[in-house]
């Protein structure tokens, strides 16, 4: 058994891998709730997946958790876990000023889509932030764009706007709000698809055109219904990637048996 960790900025998602890494499936948890895994622990405590445990590995974005996280890594699966960017690098080339800032998770994305496309590739990831990627022909990471995510905006609008309420965005047919909220949910929703579409032309141009379009995150299966430029639609991109690129990066094809 193999686990990948990706930890974000809203969840730590847990994927699980059989011994020819193959995905099996997927536990999350709220990343502002870290001791939300001990009630994950308990759901695996009487499992095989615990004592079957040879390889974990991590990804992170939040460095101020990966010491607790990785400690009970350790003390649960009796393993080390190891780090991407830290005990191994990912396998990719970053055509961008500054290589060593660049997010391990957006290097992992752009590795794994160029895994599977052979061919240049925008990814698109929808989650805390829009996170909208290029990566070449070569399948060099050549940077991209950054904005906020779908709640992140409705939080700011709640939180500076006095008399708007919290909504969770979702999709309307009349694009003219009747209401505060349908209002807001036309504006964060589809600003947000026009937003993205915009980008990922120019993305797509920019190397070149007939880029291929994956899209991620926790947002993507929402979105992509009103976006027909994505070809595809991969939930699990990240925690894939975090182990197809180890492989590539130890030249290990599979685990030491224990």
């Amino acid at each position: 058994m193999i686990i990948c960790v990706d930890v974000g900025n809203t969840n730590i998602d847990f994927g699980f891998f059989d011994d020819e890494d193959r995905f099996l499936f997927r536990e999350r948890i709220p990343t502002s709730r870290i001791e939300a895994i001990l009630e994950l622990w308990k759901r695996l405590k009487g499992s095989s997946v615990v004592s079957s445990v040879q390889l974990v590995l991590m990804a992170s974005v939040r460095p101020t958790i990966d010491v607790s996280l990785a400690s009970f890594v350790k003390k649960v699966f009796k393993v080390e876990p190891k780090r991407a960017g830290f005990d191994y690098g990912i396998p990719v080339c970053a055509r961008v000023d500054e290589p060593l800032k660049v997010g391990v998770d957006r290097l992992i994305n752009a590795w794994e889509a160029y895994r599977r496309t052979k061919h240049s590739t925008v990814v698109a990831s929808f989650g805390t932030a829009v996170v909208i990627d290029a990566v070449d022909a070569k399948g060099e990471f050549l940077g991209g764009t950054i904005g906020p995510g779908l709640r992140l905006q409705a939080e700011a609008l709640h939180e500076k706007c006095a008399q708007l309420p919290l909504v969770d965005p979702t999709p309307y047919v009349d694009p003219i709000g009747r209401n505060t909220q349908h209002a807001m949910s036309v504006g964060l929703f589809h600003g947000t698809v026009g937003a993205a579409r915009h980008l990922i032309r120019q993305l797509s141009e920019a190397i070149g055109g007939g880029a291929r379009v994956l899209a991620t995150g926790g947002d993507a299966a929402r979105i992509a219904p009103f976006l027909p430029e994505i070809h595809e639609v991969l939930p699990n991109l990240t925690l894939e990637g975090l182990l197809h690129s180890y492989r590539a990066a130890t030249k290990v094809s599979h685990p030491p048996k224990a």
